[in-house]
């Protein structure tokens, strides 16, 4: 194959990507599991709800939707639950329930205000596209839930809790950087929401919320 041919077919690509758009993480929930000690948590017995967990921001008449849906959030969220030892049972059972309130992108909120993460962003993205096509935008990932010892009884919840661990950056995408679903693939999402939620159990462990 000629050089000019390969050059060609990367300029197609490059193209590509600038016309619809493309997105990759870095987030990692055994990364973000390893940040709190897990040892004590096996006799833990906790339930996990979201009976409508809220999946989309609409932002200035821009609309933020996560592929997934308030079901599937819900069980991608008990998978982490499971994965870091807690022992997951129904709510007749359970010592705490953690109620799933929101799972949502956050419209690019998260880097706001954070030149070093947008400087080294624009970097880092101008190289992978040979400086033809800048960075544009990132998307955290926030689960907001209410941790209750009685879910029947509003009186005992013990607090609310958000994490935004998980994030997705977008490459490129002109004209089309908006919408969240044309531009994040749905893989990029699970990892996101996964390590998400893996921050909600770190912040729950680390304020002593089980004990």
């Amino acid at each position: 194959m000629s050089n000019i041919t390969r050059l060609l077919q990367l300029l197609f690509i490059l193209s590509l990507t600038v016309i619809y758009g493309c997105s990759t993480t870095t987030s990692n929930v055994h990364d973000v599991m390893k940040e709190v000690d897990r040892s004590d948590l096996s006799y833990i017995n906790i339930a996990v709800t979201g009976a409508e967990i809220q999946t989309a921001l609409q932002d200035s008449g821009r609309l933020f939707e996560l592929h997934h849906r308030s079901a599937e959030v819900l069980n991608l969220i008990q998978d982490v639950v499971r994965y870091y030892g807690f022992n997951l049972v129904d709510e007749d059972e359970a010592d705490f329930v953690l109620d799933i309130q929101q799972a949502l992108p956050d419209g690019g909120a998260c880097v706001h205000g954070m030149e070093s993460f947008r400087d080294n962003f624009t970097y880092s993205t101008s190289v992978l596209t040979l400086g033809i096509v800048p960075a544009k935008g990132a998307h955290c990932i926030v689960i907001t839930a209410g941790l209750y010892t009685e879910y029947v009884d509003d009186s005992t919840a013990i607090g609310e809790f958000i994490s935004n661990t998980g994030w997705v950056r977008i490459y490129a995408g002109v004209g089309e950087i908006d919408n969240y679903r044309k531009t994040v693939t749905k893989r990029d999402e699970i990892r996101a929401l996964e390590a998400s939620a893996a921050g909600l159990l770190n912040l729950l462990i680390e304020e002593g919320a089980f004990k």
